[in-house]
């Protein structure tokens, strides 16, 4: 029988692990939203061509992508502290070298080695609701979704007036520190649990999922440069569909799969389709709006204004979806999960219809971009709330890494859809696009809006929980 001390111990003990998971979250996508704004400097300080240094973006999210489901996978058989303070390790050598870098290779690599860091959040929902399941697991899972979302927003706000006032390194020296002392920190608080008993890992599911997302995204990648019809793009998304389709074929087969599809059942297939909405929906988000604010008014639709307005509606965005997300789990208590899911992707299908019907003005912009933000947050938290209650523990770092792929995958494949929809109708003697793309687009978020509205209320009903044992913790170590 556990006593009061013991109670409040164990409290203490996950508040500290939910500070720490949080700090790690918002370090990283702080350090990553701060590389856009200097990404004029980092080119000139490395000498790269503009072709080169998107590969800056490209890489990271390639080895993010790609690594992802290993990386789950990995956390489900030797524990997800292990692996979290593994990967913890390789973003900070890659910060490192980005720091460093002279060259354009050396940056690239860094890079890439920080594209590792995109699995830090599935880690962390595997951390807590390895160690307690119920609300107060989906409680955290929120606020570290939710310090993402914020570190991102805070990256593109801090970032102008640190390069400002100190050489562009420090955008890497900075994060690198608080990494580190983070990471001692994870050492000495989380806890860890015991490696599964199946330690099997299913390389040949791997080899045949990274190909697979590789093909995809480079060819989605290539499509603004080289076109839809193009023999390279072709040939990379073919290439893409026919490994995916074998991996799904060898992991039905296998008995311990990369990506086990037998679990979860229906409920996974919706994480799934609302982690792909929420991605396109944000993308979509940053390359429409700024767009409209930049045009010039004799476009018939464009504001004319600076980029600081656009960077006004786009931390609305932020702040919004960053305070949504732990709002989640008490949320769902209330109206359960199924009616929270639908609740959650009717913004994302508000936001293009205030911009369908009426005349962009800034107003309908500040509404949209929030409400693009609100509908993010809280579906996106309250999906990996439904994993969290529908998978087996010894499942779950491969499951919720599983749904952060199909998130970038949407997120990619919605900002090539949207910029390839504005180039279809130009206004030649201004050189931007005509409203008519913008239309093109905006129905294609909506679309895209009501398939995951749809798909939302076809999930079973009741409260997704799921009664299995968790590891039992291996003791930590405090020395």
């Amino acid at each position: 029988m556990s006593t009061p001390v013991d109670s409040g111990r164990t409290r203490a003990h996950r508040i500290a692990s939910v500070t720490v998971l949080c700090v790690v979250a918002l370090t990283y996508s702080t350090l990553e939203g701060m590389v856009a704004p200097a990404l004029p400097i980092l080119q000139q300080a490395v000498g790269a061509s503009p072709a080169a240094i998107a590969w800056v973006f490209t890489g990271l999210l390639l080895s993010g992508t790609v690594a992802a489901p290993l990386i789950g996978r990995l956390a489900d058989v030797y524990g997800p502290k292990r692996v979290l303070l593994a990967v913890l390790a390789l973003v900070a050598l890659g910060t490192l070298l980005a720091g460093l870098a002279g060259s354009m290779v050396v940056l690239a690599l860094g890079q890439a080695l920080q594209g590792f860091g995109l699995g830090f959040v599935p880690l962390s929902i595997a951390i807590l609701s390895g160690t307690r399941r119920g609300s107060s697991g989906k409680g955290g899972v929120g606020m570290i979704i939710g310090m993402s979302g914020l570190g991102t927003v805070a990256g593109g706000l801090l970032a102008g007036p640190l390069l400002t006032v100190l050489p562009y390194r420090f955008i890497y020296w900075i994060p690198l520190a608080v990494l580190v002392l983070t990471g001692l920190l994870a050492a000495r608080v989380l806890t860890a649990t015991a490696p599964s008993a199946q330690r099997r890992i299913d390389w040949a599911g791997a080899v045949l999922l990274c190909g697979g997302l590789v093909a995809l995204l480079l060819g989605i990648t290539f499509v603004p440069t080289a076109g839809w019809s193009s023999w390279l793009v072709l040939a990379l998304l073919t290439g893409a569909v026919v490994l995916l389709a074998v991996f799904l074929l060898v992991e039905r087969r296998t008995a311990q799969p990369l990506v086990d599809l037998r679990v979860g059942g229906r409920s996974m297939f919706v994480t799934y389709v609302i982690g792909f909405a929420t991605g396109w929906a944000g993308s979509a988000t940053f390359v429409l709006l700024p767009l409209i604010v930049s045009a010039p008014t004799a476009s018939g639709y464009g504001l004319g204004e600076s980029p600081l307005t656009t960077g006004v509606l786009l931390t609305v965005f932020g702040l919004l979806g960053a305070a949504a997300a732990p709002f989640a789990a008490p949320l769902e208590r209330l109206t359960g999960p199924r009616l929270l899911l639908v609740l959650s992707c009717l913004p994302l299908l508000a936001a293009p219809v205030v911009l369908l019907f009426g005349h962009p003005d800034l107003t309908r912009l500040v509404i949209a971009a929030g409400l693009i933000g609100l509908g993010s947050g809280l579906g996106f938290s309250q999906a990996m709330n439904i994993v969290v209650g529908a998978v087996p523990v010894d499942r779950l770092g491969s499951a919720s890494s599983t749904v952060y792929v199909v998130r970038g995958v949407g997120s990619t494949l919605g900002s090539q859809v949207t910029g390839s929809l504005l180039t279809l109708m130009v206004l030649p003697q201004l050189g931007v696009s005509a409203w008519g793309g913008f239309l093109a687009a905006l129905i294609t978020a909506a679309v895209v809006a009501v398939v995951a509205t749809l798909t939302a209320g076809s999930l079973p009903r009741g409260r997704t929980s799921l009664p299995v044992q968790s590891p039992e913790p291996v003791p930590n170590p405090r020395s």
